[in-house]
């Protein structure tokens, strides 16, 4: 067959259809590509499809939208309710505080709608809205127990709440807690696992409303804080929150974690002000006491304690706190402002032992548990050592507490006797270690034995000393023991003569304990400055709900002494971290750095603005205020009770009975190196739980803290068994 050419206008027969060589040419590319060739009609089909699915985008991004929109405003209603204890008084917020309120719903609604960025949406709903709740619920409970709401750094305090929630927390409630929290958790692994890895889904619709809500947001809330629509109230945080709404407080407080150094804040500037102080310090003449002359001094900090006569509606048929009161007419004494009420021991015990406004720190900061763990600080501990005193903190509760071992390792004390090392301790109703164990450690470490005698004559004693047998919960029921103190004549309710009832009984042992101090400060006949006060108001409901004519921010305090010093006046506005400030002076004292600024400054226009300043350089600066002998210096405190002692083994009737002093039920014995089951009997006796011990072995006996730490160590000997 001859070949011909075809020319581009040619055809060729395919089957019954007759196609064009153009046509043919699509037909040999699609096969080139493995593909049919296009069918139009398919084309029209596809473009069906695809709007259809256009449509269906559309549909869930306008529910996915209207859901973010619907569920932010009961999750708004469901956390206020709850952080408020009351559905009506999440409903008054909203009437009452409308800008506060609508601030609140669009934060939670920016976090929800910040789903769209995950994998796991649903999940990330879930675990959000589980996070709310159970925050708000903490701060409930919170807010009943100790009148202050939940703070972000209360958060580092989990183990300490988990180990004293007995206290205040029944098991039932215990157990419901433990109940949600698995259920919780299987619905979130299962959710988890079910939504898989499925796309992110960020439509620009709602893209474009979270940036514009998002965007209105940044600009508009730092403008109502600058008009003050929107204002934390330092002073005051459980108002601070009922006004502010739950989630807007403690997200401001999250953010302000961040340390930010004040305006201002310079070498200059700070130069300035210690050239200011220097010259103030020439100027006083007051005297300066040396040697032997200088006291020691003995500050106690008081849990929760206050004059219980100044309820409003309460009359009792003694007086519940005599000694006190005594001291109170005789000795410089008042109200002070303090930085928290019903809870919060430590922030007020940290601006007495600093002389540092907690007003400059971040609210509701727990110190022991930041900066303070990490390196040393300013202190009255300090301060007294440059002036030849040693240290010793007392305190009838756990050393890890709060993280107090650490802490007041780096403000500087040289021991620390907590509740871990201490013998024969009582407890009362609650299970609150009584106060009039403190008197036995407070008189040894006055006692001096165990200072050698070339050094007595330089080392009077600091001892920091706090309590906590006025701790709450307080029954609201009455308890089956005998209340040596009554109400007379009260119309309060029954629930709340319960509790006033008990806790004036505490006061009265707590003063019973103030009383005997006093008295065996008075016997060492060595010159002496007491100083008394309350941490806080106690948590009684009565106070809590502001019925009982005291103001919430105002503890009591006396500054007492045996040498003379006459009664100073207090002004109205004395505040927690002035009371340092005023024992120093009260003891002839040199003043520390902050100390100086509350003693010359206090009336200066810039009083409030120099602190400010100078705090700042001492706790997170450079320390340009400080002069070389000032600054801080890295101490080893010993955690011990000088009381332990292992004398001697003896076999009584076939078993084996550890004799010694300092025993308590933390003591473990060892043997040959390893720990051994034994029975505690009381502070000087110890039996060994098995009696099959046989030969020349070598024991010692060990205290542990609450956690199983190792604290003190006996010496050990040999015992032929």
């Amino acid at each position: 067959m001859s070949s011909r050419r075809r020319n581009k206008k040619d055809k060729i027969h395919f089957g019954d259809r007759t196609l064009s060589s153009r046509n043919r040419k699509s037909i040999d590319k699609a096969k080139i590509k493995n593909k049919a060739p296009v069918d139009r009609s398919k084309r029209r089909v596809s473009a069906g499809a695809l709007k259809n699915k256009t449509i269906k985008k559309k549909k869930y991004e306008n529910r996915e939208l209207l859901f973010n929109i619907v569920y932010s405003f009961l999750i708004l209603i469901i956390v206020e309710s709850i952080a408020r204890q009351s559905v009506a008084k999440a409903f008054y917020f909203f009437a009452d505080f409308p800008i506060e309120a609508i601030v609140n719903y669009v934060l939670i609604f920016l976090i929800f709608s910040a789903a769209m960025f995950f994998r796991r949406r649903v999940f990330f709903k879930s675990l959000i809205t589980f996070t709310l709740l159970v925050l708000s619920s903490i701060s409930a409970i919170l807010m009943k127990l100790r009148g202050m709401p939940l703070f972000p750094y209360d958060i580092l305090s989990f183990k300490e709440a988990i180990k004293i929630s007995s206290v205040f927390l029944n098991i039932r409630f215990e157990i419901v807690v433990i109940v949600l929290i698995i259920v919780f958790s299987i619905f979130a692994i299962i959710l988890f696992k079910k939504e898989g890895k499925r796309n992110r889904f960020i439509g620009k619709r709602n893209l474009i409303v979270f940036i514009v809500t998002l965007t209105v947001y940044i600009v508009a809330v730092p403008q109502l804080n600058n008009a003050k629509i929107i204002s934390a109230m330092a002073w005051n945080p459980g108002a601070s929150f009922e006004k502010n709404g739950f989630v807007y407080s403690f997200a401001r407080e999250s953010v302000l974690a961040v340390r930010r150094k004040p305006k201002g804040y310079n070498e200059k500037n700070i130069d300035e002000i210690r050239s200011k102080l220097d010259k103030e310090v020439k100027k006083d003449k007051r005297e300066i006491l040396k040697g032997n002359s200088r006291p020691n001094i003995i500050v106690v900090q008081l849990e929760a304690f206050m004059d219980p006569t100044r309820i409003k509606g309460v009359k009792f048929d003694k007086d519940p706190m005599p000694n006190m009161r005594r001291l109170m007419k005789n000795y410089t004494s008042g109200l002070m402002n303090v930085p928290v009420t019903g809870g919060g021991t430590a922030r007020t015990e940290y601006e007495v032992l600093s002389g540092a406004n907690f007003n400059y720190l971040n609210q509701g900061e727990i110190p022991y548990q930041t900066f303070l763990a990490e390196k040393p600080s300013i202190s009255l501990a300090n301060d007294l050592d440059r002036s030849g005193y040693r240290s010793i903190a007392i305190h009838n509760f756990y050393q890890r507490f709060y993280n107090r071992n650490k802490g007041l390792e780096n403000l500087g004390f040289d021991k620390f006797i907590p509740l871990d090392v201490m013998t024969n301790v009582e407890y009362n109703p609650t299970y609150w270690p009584k106060d009039k164990i403190l008197t036995k450690y407070i008189d040894e470490q006055l006692d001096d034995k165990d200072i050698p005698e070339s050094g007595k004559e330089n080392k009077p004693a600091f001892i920091f000393t706090i309590s906590t047998q006025g701790h709450s919960k307080y029954p609201m029921t009455k308890l089956d023991i005998e209340y040596p103190i009554k109400l007379v004549d009260c119309k309060l309710p029954i629930k709340d003569q319960n509790q006033i009832t008990y806790y004036a009984n505490q006061v009265k042992e707590m003063d019973d304990f103030v009383g005997k101090l006093i008295e065996d400060v008075n016997k060492s006949k060595k010159p002496a400055v007491v100083v008394l006060y309350g941490d806080h108001l106690p948590a009684l409901d009565i106070i809590r709900r502001e019925q009982a004519g005291v103001d919430k921010f105002e503890s009591l305090f006396v500054v007492a002494n045996n040498f003379g010093k006459k009664k100073e006046i207090i002004p109205k506005d004395f505040q927690a971290y002035e009371l340092s400030t005023l024992a120093l002076q009260t003891a002839g004292q040199p003043y520390g750095p902050l100390n100086m600024i509350h003693a010359y400054f206090k009336n200066n226009k810039d009083y409030q603005d120099y602190l400010k300043l100078v705090q700042y350089d001492l706790l997170f600066g450079k320390r340009y205020f400080l002069k070389a002998n000032e600054v801080p210096k890295s101490k080893k405190m010993e955690v011990a009770n000088k009381d332990l002692k292992l004398d001697k083994i003896e076999q009584r009737a076939g078993d084996f009975f550890i004799l010694g002093e300092g025993f308590n039920r933390n003591t473990e014995v060892y043997i040959d190196g390893k720990k051994v089951e034994s029975d505690y009997y009381n502070d000087k006796t110890i039996r060994l739980y098995d009696n099959f011990y046989t030969g020349k072995k070598e024991v010692f006996l060990r205290i542990n803290d609450n956690n199983g730490n190792p604290i003190q160590e006996t010496k050990k000997i040999k015992f032929d068994f």
